[in-house]
């Protein structure tokens, strides 16, 4: 549905710059991330598209669950888009699939889980 939707133009996905379209969703197991341009247009559509998922599927997303992030956008756009999706304002670095990842450098700290993995 996502690359479907990324396809017919209702949204820009990440460094569409450097892949054709951008990168527009990343999956593993039960863990899903969007990626999209920073545009309101963008995130309405992501929002009707994650609608429509709950209304085709009868599964429901909990939304309390989840967490919006952004490299650029400014506290009224995050909050807005906050609102928007009824979630929370998460801060990097963030943990996925155990590896820590931000858009700046990372600490020396943020990698001591490697350490402590092999102690």
């Amino acid at each position: 549905m996502v690359l479907k939707a990324q396809q017919n133009g209702l949204f820009n996905g990440l460094a569409s710059d450097l892949i054709p379209n951008g990168v527009a969703i990343l999956q593993y197991a039960d863990d899903t991330i969007l990626c999209f341009e920073d545009d309101l247009r963008n995130a309405l559509n992501i929002k009707l598209l994650l609608y429509l998922f709950e209304v085709m599927s009868g599964l429901k997303i909990n939304f309390l669950k989840s967490e919006i992030f952004s490299v650029r956008a400014d506290d009224e756009t995050m909050h807005k888009y906050a609102e928007m999706f009824n979630c929370q304002i998460g801060n990097f670095p963030i943990k996925y699939l155990g590896m820590p990842v931000s858009y700046a450098g990372l600490k020396c700290s943020d990698w001591s889980f490697v350490e402590d993995k092999f102690i």
